[in-house]
């Protein structure tokens, strides 16, 4: 990205479980969600974020805004075939990032569930924002062991379950977390607990197809789905490219986009069983 690029940092707070799909799978899970290679932490692929806002544009833009969707988010001949310029390759005005995991809700006994993030993560949150020209410089403690715990909002002591997991806090880090008034108790955990959370907690649903005419179990038709469960917390940094324009058109891009793009967006699979509708914000 050039340095007259505009970028924008857009997060998603999960109100109901969300399942981007990474195809079938031979383990105990059918259908898994994405998840990064090299971490096998769960995130949303920038293809499905970037195909989520288009079809959000193209829902609450209006009529009048129609033409513009293909120069804003690149042609799609396929779904956008009756407007001006669907016809040509035309590469778009806004370019999308990974969805990365922020915090991530987990089962406890201190309330119905708290929050968790680690150091890795706030470190690529931290630098996500040095690249938008927001130096936070996280203080971020160091793990004698990995059930340490830092409490980063919200007042609680001691020892605390985490799914099946412990961890005992030790004192709070208030200067590591600012905004998102949606995470009410949030604890700072060790990567390698993070790592455990991430992989063993998150949602699995049975699901099965009832035959039409006997009313009972197809055969077959038993499989299980993975989901980023309902409070996950994750950001995508979008970047609405000058390269083609001027600055000031660029911004009048950007400031049309996050009009129009705000409020709620389904992402993911499932719309029609009410998954992937998160609460969107930009910063």
């Amino acid at each position: 990205m050039q340095n007259k690029d505009l970028i924008s940092m857009l997060t998603f707070y999960a109100i109901s479980p969300i399942h981007a799909g990474s195809g079938a799978a031979t383990s105990v899970v059918d259908l898994p969600i994405q998840r990064e290679r090299h971490t096998n932490w769960p995130h949303i692929q920038a293809s499905a974020v970037k195909g989520a806002l288009r079809a959000h544009y193209r829902n609450f833009a209006g009529e009048s805004h129609l033409d513009e969707i293909n120069m804003i988010f690149g042609s799609d001949k396929g779904n956008d075939g009756k407007q001006k310029g669907a016809e040509e390759t035309i590469p778009g005005v806004i370019a999308v990032s990974d969805a990365k995991l922020l915090a991530f809700p987990v089962r406890s006994n201190i309330a119905p569930f708290v929050w968790v993030t680690s150091p890795a993560q706030l470190k690529r949150f931290a630098q996500d924002m040095k690249f938008m020209g927001k130096d936070i410089k996280p203080d971020l403690p160091a793990f004698a062991k990995e059930d340490d715990a830092y409490v980063l909002r919200g007042e609680f002591t001691g020892k605390v379950l985490l799914e099946d997991g412990v961890v005992e806090v030790k004192g709070p880090k208030t200067n590591l977390w600012s905004g998102f008034p949606e995470i009410e108790k949030l604890l700072l955990i060790s990567d390698s607990m993070y790592d455990y959370v991430v992989t063993s907690c998150t949602e699995v649903q049975t699901q099965i197809k009832i035959e039409a005419k006997t009313g009972t179990t197809q055969d077959g038709s038993l499989r299980y789905q993975e989901l980023l469960p309902a409070d996950s917390l994750l950001y995508s940094v979008v970047y609405f490219s000058a390269q083609s324009f001027n600055e000031f058109q660029a911004k009048t891009v950007q400031d049309h986009v996050q009009s129009v793009v705000k409020d709620f967006m389904q992402i993911g699979g499932d719309e029609t069983l009410g998954r992937g509708i998160c609460k969107i914000n930009w910063l």
